[in-house]
């Protein structure tokens, strides 16, 4: 489907289509179901697909579930189905007579809602929680935004409205989760939960981003890569690889002119920032984390049990900007974004747990601080 056409409410036999898609997808067993959207909500729930994982290999065929792959259509996503993965908590059901929180895991750039399970630990880091975790699929670029479309900010894709409204309603009203909920992400994910917790103080209990994009116009000179070129390349390597002027449309000075009044849509960047919405996160429990771009190594190892160490605090020491090649320039600008934002944070008195440390942009540096957010993250929820 081409970028920026829209997506009717309803198509005869999808349902049908995925579920006989099923066993070549690998998804497991799975259930057909119509749960048409409502005058509230216009998303709906076309699939359900229980996948195997490299923890739970017998999900599919096991009685009681662990993982469930929720098939969501919504005019708002521009796509016939996206999926939101859900580990579910002992004693979970859809009859049950009692709700769950939910903690929810946003990707990053590039990657999708399996991206969790399939890089970190994630199914046994919570395997005895008393919480839903939530990692909904929206798009290899969506920067969490209601895009701007060249103005046409009525057409889709709106990931805004689409995490926060849509499957939050979807999870609440049809899976027996309730309003308790802490949100995490990384890289793209990491500025989407800042930037969506705070232009909807109270959604969300606690925020932790990790390498988080939390303010896209940090310009410096003396850098190669500076906060809109992300865009461009997520953009280019998305989905389906669109023109990145329609997230936010363009910042203006001082990227692409030398007038200083030329700002053209940099309104837009600003309010559809975690940087833009700081303001907003008073009172929310929140962790920061990020690298210095230098190739440093871990020391950690997820043991398989609840004893696995969290990071200790001495790794948290400010360190210079790396320069270990090509790998440091995202993490190097990405420390610059978040310098400016725990600076913003301070001007407006706001606490938060702040850890700038050596390391890159990846996953082996994000799995261990994902274990060491989660106490804060799932105590705000009561979990």
């Amino acid at each position: 489907m081409p970028p920026g056409s829209a997506v009717p409410r309803r198509r005869v036999g999808l349902s049908l289509v995925l579920a006989l898609l099923a066993s070549f997808l690998g998804l497991g067993a799975a259930a057909t179901t119509s749960h048409a959207a409502t005058d509230t909500n216009p998303a709906s729930v076309l699939w359900e697909a229980y996948p195997d994982t490299d923890a739970y290999p017998h999900n599919s065929t096991d009685p009681v579930k662990r993982v469930i792959d929720i098939g969501i259509r919504s005019p708002s996503t521009d796509a016939a189905v996206k999926w939101v993965r859900v580990l579910l908590p002992v004693g979970w059901s859809k009859t049950a007579t009692r709700t769950w929180p939910t903690l929810w895991l946003l990707h990053g750039g590039g990657d999708d809602h399996t991206s969790y399970t399939t890089n970190t630990h994630i199914e046994e880091m919570t395997a005895d929680k008393d919480a839903m975790v939530v990692m909904p699929q929206t798009s290899k670029c969506s920067s969490y935004t209601n895009w701007w479309n060249y103005g046409d900010e009525s057409q889709p894709p709106d990931w805004e409205d689409y995490v926060v409204d849509e499957v939050s309603q979807i999870l609440e009203s049809q899976y027996r989760a309730n309003d308790q909920r802490a949100v995490l992400g990384i890289s793209m994910g990491g500025g989407g939960a800042m930037m969506l917790a705070g232009k909807h103080p109270g959604h969300f209990k606690a925020v932790a981003e990790l390498s988080g994009a939390v303010n896209m116009l940090h310009y410096d000179a003396d850098e190669l890569l500076q906060g809109p070129s992300v865009v461009k390349w997520g953009a280019a390597a998305c989905d389906v690889p669109v023109d990145w002027k329609r997230v936010n449309g363009e910042p203006g000075y001082p990227f692409y002119t030398t007038d200083p009044t030329d700002l053209r849509q940099q309104r837009l960047w600003k309010e559809n920032s975690a940087i833009g919405n700081a303001a907003g996160l008073r009172g929310t429990p929140l962790y920061v984390y990020y690298g210095n771009g230098s190739d440093a190594p871990r020391n950690w190892t997820w043991t398989g049990t609840a004893t696995t160490p969290r990071m200790p605090a001495a790794r948290c020491t400010s360190p210079a900007a790396g320069n270990d090649g090509v790998a440091a320039f995202v993490e190097r600008n990405i420390r610059a974004q978040n310098q400016d934002f725990v600076a913003e944070l301070g001007s407006l008195g706001i606490p938060a747990t702040v850890c700038a440390a050596a390391g890159q942009h990846g996953w082996d540096y994000w799995e261990p601080e994902i274990w060491t957010a989660l106490p804060m993250l799932l105590s705000a929820i009561g979990a």
